[in-house]
């Protein structure tokens, strides 16, 4: 496995030589999300913006990020923008409805779960924060349905990794 602060110091070297390097960025930005260094991934993931500004996966990341630090408002916007660019986008919408949950829009969190279970019936990352969101509206019986086949999922997805 790579040791994130190998890629943290390749790609600052990458980004010396070539200040433009969009990709370079990206990658040291997600080795410092990784890290849990989510101040500077978000200013990595905002310069592949100003680099690529068609670039949903890097809007995505960049709301992950805001996510991480609390800014939920900024983070519902930028992953808007990644469905906006690819509509998609299973992550985006599990990500903006993390973001819809903790700003109280539980109705519109919601729907993003069930996009993105749409969109993979198997992500079970999406049950399970759907779970969550139905026991927060008072609705138990979805709720336990939800925990139960985000349980399943999740464990042949490590089955299947193993």
């Amino acid at each position: 496995m790579t040791d994130l602060a190998d890629v943290i110091e390749r790609m600052t070297r990458a980004i010396e030589r070539d200040p433009l390097d969009a990709s370079a960025y990206f990658r040291r930005g997600n080795a410092y999300s990784n890290a849990r260094d989510y101040a500077r991934a978000r200013d990595d993931m905002e310069r592949v913006i100003e680099l690529d500004p068609l670039n949903g996966m890097a809007y995505n990341n960049l709301g992950v990020a805001n996510l991480c630090l609390g800014e939920f408002g900024r983070a519902v916007g930028d992953t808007t923008r990644a469905i906006e660019l690819d509509p998609d986008y299973r992550d985006a919408y599990h990500n903006r409805g993390l973001a819809r949950a903790e700003t109280d829009q539980l109705e519109l969190a919601l729907a993003d779960f069930d996009r993105a279970i749409e969109l993979d019936p198997a992500y079970w990352p999406a049950y399970r924060h759907r779970s969550v969101v139905h026991h927060l509206l008072g609705s138990p019986d979805a709720s336990y349905r939800d925990f139960l086949e985000a349980r399943e999922l999740e464990q042949s997805y490590s089955r299947g990794k193993s």
